[in-house]
């Protein structure tokens, strides 16, 4: 078995197979928990029990470590990465199996076209082929199983209206940031500045509250605030939250759209029409509003529009993605209707988790696409559910 990705579900999905028997080993494009370290500074909603399975615990136990003293305390990130997944790749079972800085290209079947042997018995019986980058080479794994990992963090989406690259976005990539700021560390390249800010989600309420604090010690901070939703209130909370710390975020994110913090613009109904670059490296955005379009100049742009999966790994692959998502079809038809609560979504039944591709499974933030309810206690799920549903390992061809 393949694993791509030593994400935090990549690592999971590794020690479960192990345990059970399997040959597996993990390629991941960078180090173990990348994206976890890359917004470790950051607190997560979910509590340490959430997001560590028996199995984990147990084995990192044996080993004499213990991740955390709470188990309803939040971890940031980086606490997640260095207490937890990165342990795990440590221990006896993983230990030496993961392949950091190895990069897949792409997966195939031995001899095998995606227009081949469709619905034949047969197309399950040839090997997986997995061409990866590793030190400067290109290199060729075989596989029997493959459960692909690898998240969603590595794609942002484009910043303009519809989806698309504005007209000037990839000019001003320099000036963007995709993912979430450690305005500790790059506070100076933020305060007395004019930002914009882009999204209406937890990513983007986060980096509000971090602006508002940089605002409040320099008031000649500007923050644009460009949701798509037209009225308040722009951000929905949860009645009776579970999660104390999302609504904590909610409600302080609801307080500055309202005009609690200084400094700050609200500009709803909004969509990035164009960015161009003016004098002293500023940018001048044009914003498309329900009301009418409107110009804007700041210095950086914040572009918390979300992430989207990395579909060319498995081009050659017979996958049934969802046309809306583009995730999984069978799971994203499950998840149709769930609502947007992470904690209400339903359990993944082994038959949801696959696709016409027969030992080719895609878990994880990638399994729901641009769907953002997604757990990591969602996918440790996923993994014990499909590693029961294939049994220990055997022959397969």
């Amino acid at each position: 078995m393949i694993v791509l990705g030593a994400g935090p579900v990549g690592v999971e999905a590794a020690l479960h197979a192990a345990l059970r028997g399997w040959d597996v080993r993990v390629l991941e494009a960078g180090r173990p928990a990348e994206h976890l370290l890359a917004w470790g500074h950051i607190r997560m909603f979910s509590p340490w029990a959430m997001n560590c399975s028996a199995a984990g615990l147990e084995v990192l136990e044996a080993e004499g470590e213990r991740p955390y003293d709470d188990p309803k305390q939040c971890p940031t990130g980086r606490a997640l990465a260095r207490d937890y997944v990165v342990p795990l790749t440590r221990t006896p079972f993983l230990r030496g199996r993961v392949r950091s800085g190895c990069r897949v290209l792409g997966v195939s079947r031995d001899r095998t076209l995606k227009g081949d042997l469709i619905g034949d018995p047969v197309r399950g019986l040839r090997p997986f082929r997995v061409l990866a980058s590793e030190r400067g080479r290109e290199v060729v794994f075989g596989s029997d199983v493959i459960i692909d990992t690898t998240g969603t963090f590595g794609q942002p989406r484009s910043l303009g209206n519809g989806g698309l690259p504005a007209p000037g976005e990839f000019a001003a990539a320099g000036r963007i940031d995709y993912r979430p700021v450690d305005f500790t560390a790059r506070r100076r390249e933020f305060a007395g500045k004019s930002v914009l800010l882009v999204g209406g989600g937890h990513s983007a309420m986060t980096a509000a509250l971090a602006l508002r604090e940089i605002a409040a010690g320099s008031k000649t901070t500007r923050v644009f605030w460009a949701v798509r939703t037209a009225r308040p209130p722009y951000f929905r909370r949860i009645p009776d939250d579970p999660l104390p710390e999302r609504d904590r975020l909610v409600i302080e994110a609801g307080a500055i759209a309202a005009g609690a913090a200084d400094g700050f613009t609200m500009i709803p109904g909004a969509a990035v029409e164009a960015i161009a670059s003016v004098a002293r490296r500023r940018l001048s955005v044009t914003l498309r509003t329900s009301a009418a379009d409107r110009r804007i100049a700041v210095d950086r742009i914040l572009a918390h529009v979300g992430f989207q999966p990395d579909r060319g790994i498995y081009n050659e692959l017979q996958i049934h993605e969802c046309y809306a998502s583009a995730g999984p079809m069978q799971l994203a038809a499950s998840l149709l209707g769930a609502g947007g609560d992470c904690l209400s979504q339903p359990a993944s039944s082994a038959e949801v988790l696959t696709n016409p591709e027969p030992g080719f499974f895609i878990l994880g933030a990638k399994s729901y696409g641009r769907n953002s309810n997604f757990l990591i206690r969602t996918g440790v799920e996923q993994v014990k559910t499909l590693l029961a549903s294939i049994g220990p390992a055997r022959l397969v061809a």
